[in-house]
């Protein structure tokens, strides 16, 4: 398959076994080496034992889980990754840096994400879990309690996230804030204008020159 991150929800279905092979296409698309990088071997883990859970057999394929537990054991001693199985996680996902990344048991993320290194998605102050969007990219953050993350989201590096994130938005900081949207501005001067206006200051706009240094 060619992977497609507008199509691939529906080419993928419920199937873990297609999801997969569209986690191994982003992957390869990145320059990863897809089995050769412990992101990936974290989703694959991931993918079967989710398969497993949704066999109407379990008992036959008990051996197969013992050793599934087992590899998702020594995965999460060895680098820090744990996708717990009782999420529900869309196809398509990108493990950017595979160090120190827990995915709690409830959690949803959409298709097309990118998880970074240092991430944790799990319980905060307040009971419940999150709800991610599509295509999102998470960096190294922590995402705690019932929120959600909207589609095409970013959250930004060292964030602690504790509120909703709407669609198409970035947010970044502890705890995170939604930073305001900069379209059809021109960068620099524009940018450094609204964020004062928009927090009501009345600091005068920069000047066009600094002033030479003395010798």
């Amino acid at each position: 398959m060619k992977y497609d991150p507008d199509t691939v929800k529906e080419w993928a279905g419920n199937s873990q076994w297609r999801a997969l092979q569209a986690d191994y296409r982003r992957f390869r698309l990145h320059g990863h080496s897809g089995w050769g990088s412990e992101g990936f071997w974290a989703v694959a883990i991931y993918r079967m034992q989710r398969a497993l859970r949704k066999s109407r057999t379990p008992w036959l394929w008990a051996p197969a889980s013992l050793l599934l537990a087992i590899g998702r054991k020594l995965l999460q001693i060895l680098t820090g990754l744990d996708l717990h199985p009782g999420a529900e996680i869309g196809a398509g996902l990108m493990i950017l840096h595979g160090s120190q990344i827990r995915v709690r048991e409830g959690v949803k993320i959409g298709v097309d994400c990118a998880l970074g290194h240092v991430c944790t998605i799990g319980a905060g102050p307040a009971p419940g879990v999150a709800k991610i969007g599509d295509h999102v990219h998470v960096s190294h953050s922590c995402i705690l309690g019932p929120v959600t993350i909207g589609d095409g989201a970013t959250i930004g590096a060292s964030s602690l996230v504790l509120t909703d994130v709407p669609a198409g938005h970035t947010a970044i900081g502890v705890p995170a804030r939604i930073l305001p949207s900069f379209k059809g501005q021109q960068p620099g001067r524009d940018n450094i204008l609204t964020l004062s206006s928009a927090a009501g200051s009345s600091a005068p706009a920069p000047s066009a020159a600094l002033p030479r240094p003395r010798a």
